[in-house]
This record gives structure tokens, C-alpha cells and sequence, in this order.
């Protein structure tokens, strides 16, 4: 696929760097990674996926680019599109926790300051608001809705600051 998504764009042409076998160490450590490295490349996975004509690169061969140690993986679309259906994980014949490593691969992305160019006003606005998009009066006019309501948000802030979800720095 060629097209793009935020600041992601898709990997033809792109020259790999040198495998790192550190790296597929590390996320071998994740949630369900522990059993990366039993994929066999099947594509069950990336056949069940709802959101796999809509990413630069398929769940396998997200997989596959774990197995060989290529970060590049990180800056993935998949990493950030994926709905979290466990559809891929409950396909996988090996039993991998997919979904759980992609989990682990977002955090990995966050820390390194890699994400779409939408999540970090998302999720101030979430902290601020208590809505990921505030909708404008004009919009709920031409719908014909009430104003929007005023909501309590000292238990999102709460939540959210025992999460430490705000605190969340980028490495390097």
C-alpha cells in the first residue's frame, strides 16, 4: 500500500538497517511476546484483519519484522491502527499474543516518540476535556442537538494521574 496515515508512509523503497537481535530480545520480554518467535509466517493472522487494506504493512509481516530485529517496525501503521479485535490472536495456530504484543510495540512507539500526529493532542484533550474531540455548537445545531453537556472530569484527571498517563516522557 502507498498511501499514508499521519506521519507514517508506506515502505516501498526503504532500506533496512541491520537486524538487531537486542531489539527482538526486548520485545520477546512484552506481554506475549514470549512466544514471537514460534510464527511461521501463515498470514491467518492478516487474513482475519479488519483493518488490514487500511495499514502499510500486515500483521505478519509485523511479526516476521520482530523476528528479524528491525525497529522500522515501530513506525509501522499497523502498530497504531489496529482495533484491537483479537481476531489475529484468536486465528494464530501457535497461540501468539498478537494483539498483546501490538499492545506492548504502542508503548514501545510512544517512548521513543513515535506516534501519529493526532495522539498526543488526543490524549491532552481527553485529560483536558474529558473528550477526545469536542464537537463545535454548529455541528450539533445542524443536527439538530442539544448543546453539549458540561461534564465532571475530576474522575478522568483522577484516573488518568494514577495512570500517569500524562507523565508518559519521550526517550532520546
Amino acid at each position: 500500500m502507498t498511501e499514508s496515515w499521519g506521519q507514517f508512509k508506506s515502505f516501498d523503497g526503504k532500506k533496512f538497517k541491520a537486524l538487531d537481535a537486542e531489539f527482538t530480545n526486548e520485545v520477546s520480554k512484552l506481554i506475549g511476546g514470549q512466544d514471537l518467535t514460534t510464527c511461521f509466517q501463515c498470514a491467518k493472522c492478516s487474513a482475519g484483519c479488519p483493518v488490514s487494506d487500511k495499514v502499510n504493512i500486515q500483521i505478519h509481516e509485523v511479526m516476521r519484522m520482530l523476528l528479524f530485529g528491525l525497529k522500522e517496525v515501530l513506525e509501522t501503521d499497523m502498530v497504531w491502527l489496529c482495533t484491537t479485535c483479537y481476531t489475529c490472536q484468536q486465528r494464530c495456530p501457535q497461540g501468539i499474543e498478537i494483539t498483546d504484543i501490538l499492545f506492548g510495540l504502542k508503548n514501545l512507539a510512544f517512548k521513543k516518540g513515535i506516534t501519529p500526529a493526532g495522539y498526543i493532542g488526543a490524549r491532552q484533550s481527553l485529560y483536558d476535556t474529558g473528550r477526545l474531540y469536542a464537537p463545535t455548537e454548529w455541528e450539533r445545531d445542524d443536527l439538530g442537538l442539544d448543546p453539549v453537556p458540561e461534564l465532571n472530569i475530576a474522575d478522568t484527571k483522577k484516573l488518568l494521574d494514577k495512570n500517569k498517563l500524562m507523565k508518559l516522557e519521550v526517550e532520546e
